[in-house]
């Protein structure tokens, strides 16, 4: 019986029609929801970048309490999106137990996140938005699939952007 489910969401395009596959399995099991979004940590090269431009003090500055005030600005940004996306699920926002922005590669995020909550299931979307690739299911999606401990509930991207199973653009 499922009790609790993690959503990994990119809040990317298709997170409301994420959202409903989520509510409806928290409806239908009364189960407890936990939403999870990853931000990547900041790239090598960006780092380098800060190391080469920017004075030494400001470096200091950054370090001190910089680049922390700008991951708090993201995780209430995220917080914020998703609330926007709650707009149309007002009566199922009871099942929303957590949401909780963190730092690191998505599907690691998502499978320590699992891990540590005791989740019964976890649901994510084939694809992020900008995926043109073709594939069947997106990297995250795939490594999520191959590690997870836990049964995974992916929810197919492709029909709503308008691609048919066979991949080709339905008018």
């Amino acid at each position: 019986m499922l009790k609790t489910i993690l959503y990994a969401t990119d809040l990317g395009l298709y997170g409301p029609f994420l959202l409903e596959h989520v509510c409806e399995l928290a409806r239908c099991h009364q189960a407890q929801v936990y939403v999870v979004h990853a931000i990547e940590p900041i790239s090598l090269f960006a780092d380098a970048l800060l190391k080469t431009f920017v004075p030494d003090m400001a470096k200091s500055e950054l370090e001190h309490g910089g680049i922390e005030s700008v991951r708090a600005a993201i995780r209430v940004q995220v917080k914020r999106a998703f609330e926007d996306d709650l707009i149309d699920f007002q009566e199922d926002k009871e099942w929303i137990a957590d949401v909780q922005v963190l730092e690191g590669s998505p599907a690691e995020v998502i499978l320590k996140e699992a891990e540590r909550l005791h989740v019964d299931l976890i649901v994510l979307g084939t694809h992020a938005g900008n995926n043109d690739r073709g594939t069947a299911i997106g990297s995250v999606a795939n490594k999520v699939l191959q590690l997870s401990r836990v049964p995974v509930y992916l929810v197919p991207t492709h029909s709503v952007r308008g691609y048919s199973t066979y991949g080709q653009i339905t008018l």
